[in-house]
């Protein structure tokens, strides 16, 4: 059965009867003049249905237990595709979803009017910021539909969500081949660092290798060294790498909609100083033992005040903070997210962790004053009884990080 399919129906026994389902694959938005950011799908409307396409729509009804499903995307134009690039036509679009019903979306409005007197609930992906094949906000679409008369509007959004959580041998799959990949393109980009070099020049050197192998980035690279590494989104990769100092990369890519999200933190000069070996070592152990303490039934937060215990412990022993000290001066994040369509894919956080879960470990620790930053995230699968590291073929010991 067509993957797509098999999830569209997971969803659809979730659904009240007498009820509709329409989920937008977004539209483009405008940068200035004539010109438009790249298109990147909704997430939730791609692991429905497999396209990519803009302006696109997933039209469902359910009538007394009966689906009917139709596919719309924005009619077949020749002439645009000249201008901006192959656009799919209905064949492909239905063969891709596993949809046979075919529309254009021209006939979209006249699609809804049907419902009237049919349906008495319509679930739309009401997540912030979503956007209709018009270019209007769903939230403002839910308004609109609202008025008609009986019925109510549903979002479908915590439904989705909690699907996306749990990854089929499929997707988990593809998470391995994403950070396969990231790890290729990261051990390219590790042999330019030395001192000289700049943090634009390390991330190019990775995003080479991700584009050609037809891949895409997960995420902006941060490439971040000495102090900069303590801004943990660091955007402006302009620093020069001097010796002595470490450079934190973080960074993913794939070239099947589903990411990777690595960390490593390198020595410029080759090796370490005495004060980043200690910072180093901790780091790495809170990220074994962050591993190992993973298991089905543990929560995100668990992890999290886990990693804060773990990490004050180790530095107070290594009198790098005082006891009356809050962690939160030398580690401010969270240890962990969900992975997979999104970097940050989008997760109920306060469930406990299940078998088919992807998460990262990320555990850092931070100190302006010395120019220290360092990071180590690996990819987690949950498993029946506890976790596979999935990036495990990543170097991150010292002994594999020096020259």
């Amino acid at each position: 059965m067509n993957k797509y399919k098999e999830r569209r129906e997971r969803l659809y026994k979730k659904l009240a009867n007498d009820s509709a389902l329409i989920l937008f694959s977004g539209s483009e938005i405008k940068k200035s003049a004539d010109a438009f950011y790249d298109f990147e799908v909704n997430r939730n409307f791609f692991y429905l249905t497999g396209i990519k396409q803009e302006g696109s729509i997933l039209f469902v009804t359910k009538i007394r237990s009966k689906i009917k499903e139709t596919i719309l995307t924005s009619p077949y134009d020749a002439h645009k595709e000249i201008w901006t690039g192959r656009r799919l036509k209905p064949s492909s679009a239905t063969e891709i979803c596993g949809i046979e019903n075919y529309k254009s979306t021209d006939e979209f409005d006249t699609l809804l009017k049907t419902l009237e007197g049919k349906v008495t609930t319509i679930y739309l992906d009401q997540e912030p910021g979503i956007l209709t094949h018009t270019g209007m906000l769903t939230t403002r679409f839910a308004l609109q539909i609202g008025g008609i008369p009986e019925t109510k509007v549903e979002n479908v959004y915590p439904l989705i969500v909690r699907m996306r959580m749990v990854k089929d041998e499929v997707e988990i799959q593809l998470i391995r081949d994403s950070i396969a990949l990231t790890g290729k393109a990261l051990s390219h980009a590790l042999t330019k660092i030395k001192p000289g070099a700049y943090e634009y020049e390390i991330a190019a050197a990775f995003e080479y290798k991700i584009k050609k192998a037809h891949g895409k980035l997960g995420f902006s690279t941060i490439a971040a060294t000495g102090d900069n590494a303590v801004i943990l989104h660091y955007p402006n990769l302009g620093s020069k790498l001097e010796p002595g100092q470490l450079l934190l990369l973080d960074l993913g890519g794939h070239n099947n909609m589903y990411t990777a999200d690595i960390s490593r933190t390198i020595p410029v000069s080759g090796k370490f100083t005495p004060l980043q070996v200690t910072v180093y070592e901790i780091v790495l152990a809170c990220n074994k033992a962050v591993i190992n303490f993973i298991r089905p039934g543990k929560t995100i937060m668990d992890l999290q005040n886990y990693t804060r215990e773990f990490l004050k412990d180790r530095l107070v022993k290594a009198k790098l903070m005082d006891p009356s000290e809050d962690i939160s001066n030398y580690y401010y994040h969270g240890v962990s997210h969900h992975l997979g369509l999104d970097t940050h894919d989008p997760s109920d956080r306060a469930l406990p962790l299940e078998k088919g879960n992807v998460i990262t470990v990320e555990p850092g620790l931070y100190f302006a004053k010395h120019g220290i930053g360092v990071r180590i995230e690996d990819n987690i699968l949950i498993t029946e009884k506890g976790a596979e590291n999935l990036s495990i073929s990543i170097p991150k010991e010292i002994k594999e990080i020096i020259s």
